[in-house]
């Protein structure tokens, strides 16, 4: 997982939303950082992990440790 789209997933962890999350990344610098980007990446990491909803994406990145504090 790449640094945005460890950044996106935490984010998303916390609750923001996608809209948010792209914010987030524009006040950082971050590049990429649109809106666009961050669903664009969701889908890529649900395609990598198998998952079909962006639920069971946090589910299953939660039980691989992906998102320990």
């Amino acid at each position: 997982m790449n640094k945005v789209q460890k950044t996106i997933i935490r984010q998303m962890a916390k609750g923001y939303t996608q809209r948010e999350v792209a914010e987030y990344l524009k006040q950082r610098n971050m590049h990429p950082n649109s809106l666009s980007t961050v669903e664009k990446e969701v889908n890529k990491l649900k395609k990598i992990h198998g998952a079909k909803t962006t639920v069971h994406l946090f589910v299953l990145l939660l039980r691989q440790g992906f998102l320990k504090d």
